[in-house]
């Protein structure tokens, strides 16, 4: 019995396990936070890693903004290539001529500030065939279809990404309508007495030069006030819009497209007057009072950038058949063959001996060949800008065929061929040419007047005119009219906007005076530079 109690005892204590036990469970627990140890261990090169290269991407965001800020603090500042001015005493400016990543990296680069390991470095992307940014000929160098591209690269510890940046400035193209004056042009009164007022003299105001916040409507010439053009019902203008003066409507026409914008500078609150009842529609959100946008003075810039090959003097015939123009001029001959598109893509058709200004009774007989009018027609497949020193004339349609974008810019006019009969007499038939519906197909400004259809308010109803691109002009310019007894002269608009325009342009086309610079794209590029 005593022995069989020892037993139990003996079986029943615990002594003599738990520490080994817990030697155990120390040693695996030791194993495992090694192990753990280890991982982190390994993990933290990748995750500075990581962190570099996020890093990286602020740094070149950093340096996109920098450069962003410079433009808006002066448009000009592109101009300039490299040969800009120091950020701050002793911190070289850090844009540089694009890099083509092979040798030593020859960039300068600038620090974020603060930091001693992020930095960031600009490239000037040249226009395609450039090889560099020259400051003596930024445009033809830098600018691509008046667009300009950077690229902005972030370092840290070795780690970089790149960002390839697109700005554009605001644009007449942002608009399938712009207007600098909601009148009719000054020039093409039909009474010598008020057209010497509405433009104004030595004793005359320019009372029709002004805009209607300042007084365009407050005086008259012998009873005779502006002509304001009205937008009325059936008016729809299928695009964004923008006048640097206020608008007078009747009925309701139609403004923009869902979410296009109205601009308005000018009839602040609404932007618009009417005249006989009704309310305009506005599908897009309305600014009153927009900014104004300035029209540059002439085309003549234009002229100088033009290849001498496609420079003319005089009435110039341009008939476009793809990826060439047909030439008719007095100096090269009829219908010579010309490649397109023209290097710098411009055509500039010159003054040469003119005399003649415009009239508006047009019988095509009476203008000297020495003006500088471009006439213009055809299909084109390639990008060009025909810019005129006097007139742009259309007299057949124009239509694209290809993904190219057209510019007509004139000093004086862009005009509708349109011949009547008898140019004197309001109650005449259209001539036997006449070109019935047209279409165009481009990119319109005319600098000094307007868009215009010759003998507008005479002769019989044409039919449609379709532009399908953009109108920019200094004046309304009248298409056709409604004369007495319910009689319909000329055309009814159909005008739609290319929405191509709002991040392409035709070559070289000509931008707003100091107008600003906007980002519209960035794409991180890969591998970076």
């Amino acid at each position: 019995m005593q022995r069989l109690k020892a037993l139990r005892r003996r079986l029943a204590g615990q002594s003599g396990f738990t520490l080994p036990a817990v030697m155990i469970g120390m040693f695996l627990a030791g194993l495992f936070t090694l192990a753990a140890i280890s991982g982190v261990v390994g993990d933290i090169p990748i995750a500075r890693s990581d962190q570099d290269h996020k890093r990286a991407h602020e740094a070149a965001e950093a340096g996109l903004a920098w450069y962003e800020f410079q433009l808006a603090a002066d448009p000009a500042y592109w101009t300039k290539c490299t040969n800009v001015p120091d950020p701050a005493p002793g911190v070289p400016a850090p844009v540089n001529q694009v890099w083509n990543g092979s040798g030593n990296d020859p960039r300068v680069w600038r620090f974020l500030p603060g930091s001693t390991d992020a930095k960031y470095a600009i490239e000037l992307l040249p226009a395609s065939g450039q090889t560099a940014c020259d400051p003596t000929k930024p445009q033809t160098t830098l600018l691509q279809n008046n667009t300009l591209r950077i690229r902005s690269t972030g370092w840290v510890r070795g780690k970089k990404r790149s960002i390839v940046a697109t700005f554009k400035r605001k644009s007449f193209l942002d608009y399938v309508y712009f207007t600098n004056r909601e009148t009719l042009d000054p020039v093409a009164y039909d009474s010598a007495g008020m057209r010497a007022w509405a433009q104004g003299t030595d004793t005359s105001p320019g009372q029709c030069t002004k805009s209607w916040d300042a007084g365009r409507g407050n005086a008259s010439y012998w009873g005779q006030y502006c002509t304001e053009i009205q937008f009325i019902t059936g008016d729809e203008i299928n695009g964004p819009f923008h006048t640097n003066d206020s608008i007078l409507t009747s009925g309701s026409p139609v403004f923009g497209r869902t979410g296009d914008k109205i601009e308005m500078s000018g009839g602040a609150p609404k932007g618009y007057r009417t005249n006989g009842g009704g309310s305009p529609v506005f599908n897009g959100p309305k600014t009153v009072p927009a900014a104004p946008l300035d029209l540059p003075p002439d085309n003549g810039s234009l002229k100088t950038l033009a290849d001498p090959a496609y420079r003319f003097t005089g009435k110039t015939n341009l008939v476009f058949q793809g990826d060439k123009v047909l030439v008719t001029n007095a100096a090269v001959g009829t219908n010579v063959p010309m490649a397109l598109p023209p290097p710098n893509g411009i055509i500039y058709v010159s003054n040469g001996a003119c005399g003649k200004s415009y009239t508006v009774e047009q019988n095509y007989t009476d203008v000297p060949d020495g003006c500088g009018n471009a006439w213009v027609q055809g299909t084109y497949s390639k990008g060009v800008t025909v810019a005129a020193e006097n007139d742009v004339v259309i007299n057949e349609d124009l239509i694209h065929t290809g993904d190219g974008l057209l510019g007509l810019i004139a000093n004086q006019f862009v005009r509708v061929f349109h011949p009547v009969n008898d140019p004197t007499n309001p109650n005449t038939g259209n001539r036997s040419d006449d070109l019935g519906d047209v279409r165009i197909d481009a990119a319109i400004l005319s600098l000094r007047h307007s868009f215009i259809v010759d003998n507008y308010y005479m002769g019989d109803a044409e039919g449609t005119l379709t532009v399908n691109g953009a109108i920019a002009q200094n004046f309304r310019g009248p298409v056709g009219s409604t004369g007495g007894w319910g009689s319909v002269h000329g055309y009814i608009k159909n005008y739609t906007y290319d929405d191509r325009l709002a991040y392409e342009e035709p070559p070289n086309f000509l931008d707003p005076v100091q107008t600003a610079w906007r980002l519209v794209r960035a794409t991180e590029q890969s591998p970076p530079r």
